[in-house]
């Protein structure tokens, strides 16, 4: 089977071949990848925009990367041709070459992945922050290159769109919940909807969470740099968890976006994260919080096995790949009660589901955690089965294969 796939960012391995500077690998694109190249019967080609003039095609790995300009034209017809695949897998619904690709290219098979729903994400996007707090942060620079709160949401209304003429145009798209199930269908109700979970890349199946061996009253985030991801409540649930538990400890991954270095990092420094230094001072938190830095899989999942909770505090997910880590390795999770959250994590049993925008409760759960080790046994061991069960790569090849099968089936 000839698979071609299509994502939204320059893959690292095709950057570095080029001398480009990439972003980091979408992970389960990686994970998914580094297993269907193992098959004889398989051959994978990824197509992905770059800063190039003109369509550039290298066989590295086992793997064909095809680079095609970031502009408006339609490349596919020549990336067709050169490939000419059994299947198209296009990841995402946020980009214009995907619209190219679906309604121009109706003479292949083509599935597409769901990975956020932006017509429901610009609800949410403010997450909870009073107007008035936004308003203080518009300045003339966030009017001219539109980097303020406003602005985000503007994003999201924009390419949401475009999200919806991609899923009209679609007749199969690949999903992982509930919602992304609901959502999608309310766009185009003829869709043929297939589920599949994301694929977690090996250190997290490496490490174990022990109560014994973790580091007591400290808790972990994976990101919080712009609204959505909520950060701001962590922070006053954190104050309030300092009142029983002063020694807590406070774990966000990454910190450039936090703490700029150089002058044009401090320019383009967006209004929330200073909102969030603000908020952090306001409380007196801030010898309480911990930036770890930009973490690889194997020390992300390091570090998910020394901590004693992970949180997820987003006002809006699908199925996020961070829940599914911290669940495989077995750290005591609390997640938000939005989207495709409460089809990955049972409320009591594998962990803590709560309202994103009420802290007193997340500091509640947090605490209890704290306070019983064999809650949090319980919580670990239950969740560690139902995700590795979920997530097992053996079985999630087989299932995305077979969907591959039946979109080729149904076309032909």
């Amino acid at each position: 089977m000839k698979i071609l796939w299509t994502v939204n960012t320059l893959m690292p391995e095709i950057a570095n071949e080029m001398g480009i500077k990439s972003a980091h690998a979408i992970s389960w694109v990686d994970a998914m990848s580094k297993r269907l190249i193992l098959r004889e019967d398989i051959s994978l080609a990824i197509a992905c925009p770059g800063p190039v003039k003109e369509i550039v095609s290298k066989h590295l790995n086992n793997i064909t990367y095809v680079v095609f300009p970031q502009n408006n034209k339609d490349y596919w017809t020549d990336i067709l041709e050169m490939f000419k695949p059994d299947i198209i897998h296009a990841y995402g619904t946020e980009k214009s070459h995907n619209y190219s690709l679906v309604k121009n290219h109706k003479n292949y098979p083509i599935i597409v992945s769901l990975q956020g729903i932006l017509s429901e994400y610009q609800h949410h996007y403010y997450a909870g922050i009073e107007y008035s707090e936004m308003l203080k942060r518009i300045s003339i620079k966030s009017l001219l290159f539109r980097d303020g709160f406003f602005s985000g949401r503007w994003d999201f209304i924009r390419n949401s769109k475009l999200e919806q003429k991609i899923l009209k145009e679609s007749k199969c798209v690949e999903g992982r919940s509930t919602w992304d199930y609901v959502s999608s269908k309310n766009i185009n109700p003829s869709l043929d909807y297939y589920y599949c979970p994301r694929m977690i890349r090996s250190p997290f199946f490496e490490y174990q969470w022990n109560s014994e061996t973790m580091e007591p009253h400290t808790i972990f985030v994976h990101q919080g740099n712009y609204p959505i991801k909520g950060l701001h409540f962590v922070f006053i649930a954190l104050k309030k968890l300092l009142d029983k538990y002063p020694d807590t400890k406070l774990y966000i991954a990454g910190s450039g976006y936090f703490y700029p270095k150089t002058l044009k990092e401090k320019l383009v420094q967006n209004p929330y994260i200073k909102y969030l230094k603000d908020l952090m001072n306001k409380l007196g938190i801030e010898n309480n919080i911990i930036f770890t830095g930009f973490l690889s899989a194997e020390e992300l999942a390091s570090k998910l096995s020394k901590v004693n909770v992970v949180v997820i505090p987003s006002s809006i997910e699908n199925a996020p790949n961070s829940l599914a880590e911290s669940e495989i390795v077995g750290t005591p999770t609390i997640a938000s009660f939005v989207g495709g959250n409460m089809d990955m994590l049972e409320h009591n049993k594998e962990g803590y589901l709560y309202c994103y925008n009420e802290p007193n409760m997340l500091a509640e759960y947090i605490e209890r955690i704290f306070d019983s080790n064999e809650l949090a046994n319980s919580f670990s061991f239950n969740e560690k089965k139902t995700a590795r069960g979920r997530h097992n790569p053996e079985k999630l090849e087989k299932t995305l294969l077979a969907i591959y099968e039946d979109v080729i089936n149904k076309f032909n």
